[in-house]
């Protein structure tokens, strides 16, 4: 599966080079209170995934952190059956013992 990952990040990688050299023409950018003049397009475009990019990868942190703690909290509930389970199993044999 990596490779197929790292497989598929070099095409996109490629054909966001191959984008941003098509787009050379300059531009002027308005962010908020600034002013950006003559930006060349390609470099917008690759600022913009890269934030897409980043935005992506904050939030799979954010969920794979809530799927590992859900796991844990699951593993613990597990051990604390089993425990459970064999104390029964355990009282259940003294108890015809006896």
């Amino acid at each position: 599966m990596n490779i197929l990952r790292m497989i598929l990040v070099f095409f996109i990688s490629i054909l966001l080079i191959i984008v941003t050299l098509q787009n050379l023409e300059r531009t002027n950018v308005n962010l908020f209170f600034d002013r950006f003049e003559s930006v060349p397009l390609g470099s917008i475009i690759l600022i913009a995934y890269l934030l897409g990019l980043l935005t992506v990868g904050i939030f799979a942190l954010i969920g794979e952190i809530k799927l590992r703690n859900e796991i844990k909290k699951a593993k613990k509930e597990k051990e604390a059956l089993l425990a459970e389970l064999n104390d029964l199993r355990n009282y259940f044999f003294t108890e015809k013992g006896e």
